[in-house]
């Protein structure tokens, strides 16, 4: 689940600094990607675009592509394939999770139907990979097609596995590798292939955003403890309702003294505004937070670690920037 804490256009833009005068033209070109002459696809397409977003995944694409050679037309329809497919597993979690909203607006399926969502995404998916096939370089599509797969096989196995007790750190750290760390590790692979870096590039590029994602979906994590409802755009404590036992939960179920009661609570598979808040302070007061977070720092600093392997410059600058960001909003 990605949380909403950067919503807004401007703080966006000057967390992207070195890109900042193509975004609007990587905005614009999104928006021509979802033109159509079908008038109730325009209106969902523009309910999904005045939602807004960090658009994280494209600027990956292209600040990964700067570190080597930066050719704008080139990029951009990579850079926006990976936003729609983005959008597309959006729209579908949502009507898995039965989500009526997301960044503080209407879902699609709150506003139109689950059904209307599923085509919705579909039709998403299929004109990422438009963009991808029309580039003509095969391992774009490759590469975006297992992306895809991944993070449908870590869909898969969340809902496989909700309210399960039983669950390891080593098994959440293979869940969310395939639901969000592989997608951002494949987006500054995608940039660097577009751009035509050698491969010692593309593998330290790809570490850094596998490390970036886990680091990310940590933060995200902690935030439904942390976050306010309106900030999050969703209910605080969504993750545990939902039987998603995420690495601050894991942790306390293993070193809590009330681990007991924090397992009842979870087994019960009815967890309320009480369960969750008792469920909240169990996690809060064993320092599960503070774990977590650390986890997340971990992770970070050796996504950190594999820019150095980059030739210095402002994209590699701003992309350490965007490693520290993830970290910075943690509380």
């Amino acid at each position: 689940m990605e949380s909403q804490a950067l919503t807004a256009r401007v703080p966006t833009v000057s967390l992207f600094s070195e890109i900042e005068r193509d975004l609007p033209r990587a905005e614009q070109y999104i928006e021509e990607a979802l033109a159509s002459q079908d008038p109730l696809l325009v209106e969902i397409s523009t309910h999904l675009l005045k939602a807004g977003g960090k658009r994280l995944r494209p600027a990956l694409v292209m600040l990964a592509a700067k570190v080597h050679r930066y050719d704008l037309d080139k990029i951009l329809p990579a850079a926006t394939a990976v936003e729609l497919i983005h959008m597309a597993t959006l729209v579908h979690d949502d009507v898995v999770d039965h989500s009526r909203l997301r960044r503080g607006r209407p879902t699609v399926n709150a506003k139109w139907s689950d059904g209307y969502s599923v085509l919705v995404g579909d039709y998403l998916f299929a004109r990422a990979f438009q963009l991808l096939a029309d580039t003509g370089d095969n391992r774009l599509v490759r590469v975006m097609a297992d992306v895809v797969y991944q993070m449908s096989t870590g869909e898969i196995q969340q809902a496989a596995t909700a309210f399960q007790v039983d669950q390891t750190v080593d098994d959440y750290y293979d869940r969310i590798a395939k639901k969000t760390a592989l997608f951002l590790s494949e987006s500054c692979r995608l940039g660097g292939l577009v751009s035509g870096a050698p491969e010692p590039r593309l593998e330290a590029l790809t570490q850094y955003g596998y490390g970036l994602g886990m680091g990310f979906q940590i933060v995200d994590d902690i935030l439904d403890f942390t976050a306010t409802a309106p900030t999050l755009g969703k209910p605080i404590g969504s993750d545990l309702r939902a039987g998603i036992l995420t690495l601050p939960v894991l942790h306390a179920l293993t070193t809590s003294p009330r681990a007991a009661t924090l397992r009842e609570i979870v087994e019960s598979r009815a967890v309320g505004d009480a369960e969750a808040q008792e469920a909240s302070a169990i996690v809060r007061e064993n320092g599960s937070l503070q774990y977590a977070y650390q986890t997340a720092h971990n992770f970070i600093q050796k996504a950190k670690d594999h820019l150095a392997q980059l030739p210095p410059g402002p994209a590699v600058t701003n992309l350490a920037v965007v490693a520290d960001f993830v970290v910075d909003r943690a509380f």
